[in-house]
């Protein structure tokens, strides 16, 4: 590599795009939808999203409160105690043992593949045939919403476990670094093409885009520019993130409602996409300050938005609410009075409830406040250990990154989907990867002014 060369890559050698940041991550997409929520006039929610304005000025000071306090903790878990943030171990690679990240990541694997093959072969197994599938091709009406509630319903247990396919991304980006591609690339490409076929069979967006996140985090981070025009190219990703999403979006959204039900109602079909988009982000933050402008939240007896993956856990479902009947009901229940409350306040087609608000629904503002600086401090830490190229921060912030970028729409971190791939990598990254052998310190640090190259990441 040239010298140019290795001064261009070296803000990418140790996850130098400024959009990786936490506090960017979580801040730009939060305030962005915030503004845009409050500037909306009441007339708006009414006209294209069919229900009453919620978000008051109020509102926007806690979303910004909120902000503060997270970047607050990022900049507080992120800060160096001893070398600088930009030291990276010369020998990295020999502080994880690789061995057993090949294991895990086979075992990831052969998880999902055989959890994908009994989702669909049960769906088979019920009637699901090409016709089917051409039906949504040809846009036929409620096709789609056909094909997911007849034959790809959810199935305890094995749904979840197609979520191993988080682990396999996360697992194998890095483990790519420090053998080649050649050695994951097909397993990579194969959890991709089947995240592709269930984003489409099953109208589930979050599928693909939960895979490709994290791909695109540990790819950046492992994975440096090698010219000056694929560094600005990188530092500008997310001036083309939000046209690609849009892109994406309105093709998914085509064979989802447009095609079977709005083609008949709206004019334009790019002016809709447009504002389904919009709505989805504005709605989430109006849903969450609907909950939290209610007097008691609680008396509607909804599950806890934080830890919803608990109340949707197999088994563990039905002996938490028992134990703790002030939290809530069981998840069916709460579904039904969640739509039940917004039927009566807002709109039943846009649900997301904002993963901003969740945690101040759930605990009061005070008690949000000191969610979101705990998820700052966290959040923090993985990333600086991200930067520094240790277990840690390799195989957990990737998947925190998800939640980070739609925390406006959704709370990502506590839904169920997460908790497969997230608990596995945790007790990994605390017992079984981190090479004990090796004292911390002891390794030697590249500095900016070392001559030492940068490690190969293709050898």
């Amino acid at each position: 590599m040239s010298e140019q060369a290795r001064e261009v890559s070296k803000p990418a050698n140790n996850g130098g795009a400024w959009w990786l940041h936490p506090a960017v991550a979580f801040s730009l997409p939060v305030v962005i939808a915030g503004i845009t929520a409050y500037n909306t006039g009441s007339l708006s929610y009414l006209r294209f999203w069919r229900t009453q304005k919620y978000f008051s000025l109020s509102c926007l000071c806690l979303v910004f409160g909120v902000v503060v306090v997270f970047a607050g903790g990022c900049m507080l878990g992120g800060a160096r105690r001893r070398e600088r943030a930009c030291d990276i171990p010369a020998d990295w690679k020999l502080g994880i043992r690789w061995q057993l990240v090949r294991v895990l990541f086979n075992l990831s694997f052969v998880l999902t593949m055989l959890a994908y093959v009994i989702w669909f072969g049960v769906a088979i197994k019920n009637g699901l045939r090409l016709s089917a599938i051409s039906q949504i091709l040809h846009t036929a009406s409620g096709a789609t919403y056909d094909l997911r509630d007849e034959y790809l319903k959810t199935i305890p247990g094995v749904t979840t476990a197609t979520q191993f396919g988080l682990a396999v991304i996360v697992l194998g980006v890095p483990l790519s670094a420090v053998t080649s591609w050649r050695r994951v690339r097909w397993q990579l490409l194969a959890v991709f093409v089947l995240a592709f076929i269930r984003s489409f069979l099953n109208s589930e967006r979050l599928a693909i885009i939960e895979l490709l996140v994290p791909f695109i985090v540990s790819f950046v981070s492992f994975r440096p520019p090698t010219t000056r025009r694929a560094y600005r190219v990188i530092q500008a990703a997310p001036v083309f993130g939000p046209m690609v999403l849009f892109f994406f979006f309105a093709a998914a959204e085509y064979f989802r409602s447009w095609s079977s039900f709005y083609v008949n109602r709206e004019s334009s079909f790019w002016s809709f996409i447009g504002l389904r988009l919009m709505g989805y982000y504005t709605t989430a933050l109006n849903n969450g300050a609907m909950e939290w402008r209610v007097s008691n939240p609680l008396s509607y007896r909804l599950e806890p938005v934080t830890l919803d993956f608990i109340w949707r856990f197999p088994f563990v479902s039905k002996l938490v609410p028992l134990l703790f009947p002030f939290f809530g009901v069981p998840a069916q229940v709460s579904d039904y009075r969640y739509d039940a409350l917004l039927r009566a306040t807002a709109n039943p087609e846009l649900t997301n409830p904002s993963g901003v608000f969740g945690p101040i629904v759930d605990y009061g503002v005070a008690g949000g406040i000191i969610y979101w600086f705990l998820s700052g401090l966290i959040c923090g830490y993985l990333y600086r250990e991200l930067r520094l190229h240790k277990a840690a921060g390799i195989f957990l912030y990737p998947l925190l990154y998800i939640g980070l970028a739609e925390a406006a729409r959704i709370l990502y971190w506590a839904e169920g989907r997460l908790f497969p791939a997230m608990f596995l990598l945790v007790i990994s990254v605390l017992f079984i990867l981190p090479n004990r052998r090796l004292r911390s310190g002891t390794l030697p640090l590249i500095r900016e002014t070392s001559p030492a190259p940068t490690p190969s990441l293709t050898a």
